[in-house]
């Protein structure tokens, strides 16, 4: 008992740090808009059986057309009006909704890049990341959250309503001599055994209710094959990404296979097992519910039959009671929804709690003679985070100023991971770094960065306007971008453009926009770093996607590109570091 009530507390506190990230994700208002639309879809019909049951009084009582027109009237007008609201707060609600997945990953990706670069990129971050990205396609996660908390509030409305219309029922009092059996129909002995009736049986459907909500839930997520169909579905069957390869090696059976045992018969399974965990409690929770129906029409019926109170009202009574029974029976779900979603939410709170490990100095970068650059590295070892082999080994190198430095080495020797090391994407397990002597620690991270112009050899573009690109801002000096393109060799290519500086690369989100080839997006790369005018320039393989003659063009211009600043040129060849100063194998 001790545990259940712990892990209650635990989950009751998910839950209340979830609705905090509403906001964030769904939008300022969508908790409201979500609340009153559901309250009043809830308590809408209410309106309906109130006026149904002054209807039959009314005719019962012999009153006149015009009364019992007033009511159809309230009642129509009121249920339109409603209907109305409800559908203007839905149109809000499901566009706000259709935003969530993309302000989802806008969030995730602002708390990546918040971590330090060694925290984000580890194994157990990433992981954890993917599993939230996971829950996050599955359709469950904070919109749960916003969702099955507007539906407890709406519903608790409506059992407090529906309260409210029965209470008049425990006080109507025979207006007829009664005798025998009927006698104890007048007594407050009959209104609580129906309220003992009553709770009994909301407490059967709210049980099995609850378990049939979270059996579904946990049965949703028990399928995995959510991931591997988005994977096939979004990239590999994408025509433009593997069209070619499906054909050249008649990939079709085997495709058709993997759909069949890895996605199409675990989702036939979960379908299955929905219906059945359906079947097997509705079949429970449908008996309850007809013998608590029935218990409730002898009630009313009898009280009726005793003068109690009038036709109309056993309409009213009995509406009102099957709303409330529904109405705890759901909020009963709701609440187990959200104790079965809380594992997933809890991921999403670890997540946005992580926080960076990598110490930030104060110095400023202008404290750092650019004309004067030494870098050197102090008995440096270092290995990834959660593995276990060390990538460098007392590593002991000085890059002095105006230096052209070539490293080269095979696949897997540890060259990118030393241009990390020097731009502090990590920091060493053992031994340090320094810039003139200083430890690189002491510097502000995002000052130390200014110092460098680097083209990793895994970069990316953006799929924004080729001068966006290049100036990584919508306001750029447009000749000095003219300039960095004639330096990489990409600006008879951009000159080739409709728009020019201003032409969108890629297609993702113009329709105009220009696809590149490797070597084009390795030029404008280039181009990039050149922009940034950084002290250190550092290539990382800047020619593996260009062709021979392009190759040759960076090589024979990469000491009019660096000029005299400090470089290192990371390659597989030595052939390509002729015009270098010194080689260094890795």
């Amino acid at each position: 008992m001790k545990e259940k009530l712990t892990a209650l507390k635990n989950d009751i506190s998910i839950i209340l740090k979830s609705l905090g990230l509403i906001n964030d994700y769904l939008g300022n208002h969508y908790l409201l808009i979500n609340t009153v639309q559901m309250t009043l879809r809830t308590v809408a019909p209410y309106i309906t059986v109130y006026c149904t049951g002054l209807v039959i009084t009314a005719l019962t009582q012999g009153k006149d057309f015009s009364v019992m027109l007033k009511y159809v009237l309230i009642a129509s007008f009121s249920t339109l009006i409603s209907d109305l609201i409800m559908r203007w707060m839905n149109f809000y609600r499901l566009t706000m909704l259709n935003s969530c997945y993309y302000k989802h990953c806008a969030v995730l990706s602002r708390k990546a890049l918040s971590l330090d670069y060694a925290k984000a990129e580890s194994s157990s971050v990433q992981t954890l990341r993917g599993k939230i990205e996971e829950t996050a396609n599955n359709g469950d996660g904070i919109a749960w959250v916003a969702d099955m908390a507007a539906e407890i509030i709406a519903n608790t409305a409506s059992v407090i309503i529906a309260i409210i219309m029965v209470s008049g029922m425990a006080f109507g009092k025979a207006t007829k001599p009664l005798s025998g059996a009927m006698k104890f129909v007048d007594t407050p002995y009959f209104t609580v055994l129906l309220a003992a009736i009553t709770i009994l049986c909301i407490a059967l459907t709210v049980k099995y209710q609850s378990l049939a909500e979270k059996k579904q839930f946990e049965s949703y997520n028990s399928v995995r094959c959510w991931p591997l169909k988005d994977h096939y579905d979004k990239k590999y069957l994408n025509e433009t990404d593997s069209g070619k390869d499906v054909r050249i090696y008649n990939e079709v059976p085997l495709l058709n296979e993997e759909l069949k045992t890895k996605i199409y018969e675990p989702v036939v399974k979960h379908i299955k097992r929905r219906f059945k965990i359906w079947t097997t409690y509705g079949s429970v929770t449908g008996l309850v519910s007809n013998i608590l129906g029935g218990a409730v029409y002898i009630f009313v019926g009898l009280k009726a039959f005793t003068g109690a109170f009038g036709a109309g009202k056993v309409v009213e009574y009995y509406g009102a009671i099957t709303k409330l029974i529904n109405s705890c029976s759901d909020i009963a779900g709701c609440f187990g929804y959200l104790r079965a979603n809380c594992p997933q939410m809890k991921q999403e709170l670890e997540y946005l709690a992580l926080t960076s490990d990598m110490e930030n100095g104060t110095r400023k970068a202008d404290e750092i003679d650019t004309n004067n650059l030494e870098f050197e590295f102090h008995n440096v070892s270092f290995r990834y985070p959660e593995t276990e082999p060390l990538v460098l080994k007392n590593i002991s190198l000085k890059i002095s100023q105006g230096e052209h430095l070539a490293v080269v080495g095979m696949n897997g020797s540890g060259k990118s991971t030393m241009i990390k090391l020097l731009a502090r994407l990590y920091d060493p397990n053992e031994g340090y770094i320094t810039v003139n002597g200083i430890d690189i620690r002491e510097f502000d991270y995002t000052e130390y960065l200014k110092l460098f112009s680097i083209v990793f050899q895994d970069f990316k573009l953006l799929a924004f306007s080729v001068g966006e690109n290049i100036a990584c801002s919508e306001e750029y000096d447009e000749q000095k971008v003219w300039d960095c393109l004639k330096m990489s060799g990409a600006y008879t290519r951009v000159k080739e453009f409709p728009n020019g500086l201003k032409q969108s690369i890629y297609k993702l989100y113009e329709k105009d926009g220009v696809d590149l080839s490797g070597g084009e997006e390795q030029k404008l790369a280039i181009a990039r770093a050149l922009y940034k005018d950084g002290a250190f320039v550092v290539l990382d393989e800047p020619t593996a996607a260009l062709d021979p003659i392009a190759e040759s063009e960076i090589y024979s211009k990469f000491n009019e590109i660096v000029g005299s600043k400090t470089a290192v040129y990371i390659s597989h060849r030595l052939s390509s570091c002729r015009f270098c100063s010194r080689i260094i194998v890795f």
